[in-house]
């Protein structure tokens, strides 16, 4: 049962106190059989709902850090929670924790424009971290005017067995309810990642997390993941796509060649269509993971999209350039195209392994 209240629809003492204990502590409070506990606790004198055997809680963290409640779960049985049963209600409490921080920005900010810029800062990460022997940098642009609630992100982070994570993603619609789907679907990828590499399971058990989320505003999302792996003298990169559009790979003599497979978008079949695909990328090749609204961006008079082909040809040119140099050149790219503006966001993200240099350079 989840959040289950104690008769009346109220909690019962018992559910008081230990989420009393959560809230002092401000750690997590994991409990298999609540029985023996309640006896030493309470002396026998604070009763709480015969149903409610095991017991598990996460702290919920506002925008200061500071814990502001408890999301907890029970189970009318004795249980050993498992590590995959805690870490899926951390995922849930940092998504809570994603709406606090939400509606506190929305009730304090002078306008949606602030609104929005606190959300690009919360949900893309403040900065892509460095993987060793490779270069890695985004690029965001939002789309409208800048006052809407994105629905684009991406992410890079270390995974398990000495690999990386690398993650777009694109939430259907925009607001809040997409803003959550995002924080959502972030926290469960890096969660997953802890204990999975291979790309196309990664993405169906986000789709699963998706379709057991409790709301009755769903959204699906497409999304890119690829798993990283430094090798001597490149990178070993495993890809999948939920429908989301394919990554580009410029090889080190300008060669671009589309990188994976389509698949299914997420969060809408139980058993979506993923696939997996690998290759090794050398010294000056880089591959390109996007969002579509960089080639659906708009521009001239007729109002005509920005399309594979110029992206294609864009990529083609950018050989000598570092990641962080590609990825702004595609951002400037569609803006300028635009005439900077752009109907959706737009995200960009580069992994390039670098060029070898000669002993004369």
């Amino acid at each position: 049962m989840i959040g289950a209240p104690g008769a009346g629809g109220q909690q019962s003492p018992y559910e008081q106190l230990l989420c009393a204990d959560v809230l002092c502590s401000e750690d997590n409070l994991i409990i298999g059989d609540t029985r023996a506990r309640r006896h030493v606790r309470t002396k026998g004198n604070l009763p709480g709902p015969v149903s409610m055997i095991a017991w598990a809680g996460v702290p919920i963290h506002d925008q200061d850090g500071h814990v502001a409640g408890v999301l907890w779960v029970a189970d009318q049985v004795p249980r050993q929670w498992s590590v995959s049963d805690v870490a899926i209600l951390e995922i849930l409490a940092q998504v809570t924790s994603s709406d606090v921080t939400l509606r506190a920005a929305l009730a304090h900010s002078a306008g949606r424009a602030v609104l929005a810029q606190t959300l690009e800062e919360s949900l893309l990460p403040p900065r892509v971290p460095n993987i060793p022997g490779l270069q890695v940098a985004a690029q965001y642009a939002a789309g409208g005017t800048g006052a809407e609630v994105l629905g684009d992100f991406c992410d890079v982070f270390p995974s398990t067995r000495g690999t990386w994570g690398m993650v777009v993603g694109d939430v259907c619609g925009k607001g809040i309810a997409a803003a959550k789907v995002t924080a959502l679907a972030r926290y469960a990828l890096r969660a997953v990642a802890r204990r999975q590499t291979r790309p196309s399971l990664i993405l169906a058990d986000l789709n699963q997390v998706l379709l057991d989320w409790p709301t009755d505003d769903r959204r699906f999302l497409t999304a890119i993941y690829a798993t990283v792996r430094p090798v001597r003298g490149g990178a070993m990169v495993r890809i999948s796509s939920a429908g989301h559009p394919l990554a580009l790979v410029r090889a080190a003599n300008g060669e671009v060649h589309e990188f994976g497979r389509p698949g299914t978008l997420l969060g809408v079949l139980t058993d979506p269509e993923l696939h997996d695909s690998q290759r090794l990328l050398r010294p000056g090749d880089s591959v390109i993971m996007f969002s579509d609204g960089v080639t659906e961006a708009r521009g001239g008079l007729y109002r005509h999209l920005y399309g594979d082909e110029r992206l294609r040809s864009l990529v083609a040119r950018l050989g000598g350039l570092t990641a962080m140099a590609m990825a702004e050149a595609v951002q400037l790219a569609i803006l300028k195209f635009s005439g900077g503006r752009l109907s959706d966001d737009a995200v960009a993200l580069v992994m390039k392994v670098p060029a070898v240099r000669s002993s004369a350079d």
